[in-house]
């Protein structure tokens, strides 16, 4: 469990940036009424998408491990933005799934989607710490770049 997801934002214009997680990149840039242009989604939006792909990954795995036919697996994830202060509010996830499973095999199936790993970071919220880089004359040449 020892991974560390290093993520890498640079803004690019206006309000949007261009996101690097090692060879993947997107681009988050809000709507046009939130001041974006919309050449992306939102940072809200790709929480939510986020969250319900975290979901889909669970059930699907658990069916890979379990011998559990799937044919088609969706997840539609609600996630409402409120103020004060502006945050995503409580989200609601369906799961359609074909084939329809039985009884058993649905409540085994939403157990393991509410251990997602997203889900669990929301349970236990991690401490967010943010500060700046300190000033370009502070921070010594890399090596072999000394002056001569």
């Amino acid at each position: 469990m020892g991974t560390t997801i290093r993520a890498q934002a640079e803004w690019t214009g206006g309000l949007c940036s261009s996101v690097r997680v090692g060879d993947q990149t997107v681009v988050v840039d809000p709507p046009p009424e939130e001041g974006g242009t919309g050449k992306g989604m939102s940072a809200p939006q790709l929480f939510a998408a986020a969250m319900a792909a975290c979901i889909v990954g669970f059930i699907a795995n658990s069916c890979r491990l379990r011998g559990i036919p799937l044919a088609r697996l969706e997840v539609r994830l609600t996630a409402p933005i409120q103020g004060s202060p502006r945050r995503v509010g409580d989200m609601e996830a369906v799961v359609y799934m074909e084939p329809e499973p039985p009884e058993e095999v649905r409540q085994h199936l939403l157990a393991v989607a509410k251990r997602a790993t997203l889900l669990n970071t929301l349970a236990r919220p991690p401490c967010v710490a943010i500060r700046f880089a300190p000033a370009p004359s502070a921070t010594p040449p890399p090596p072999g770049d000394s002056p001569e």
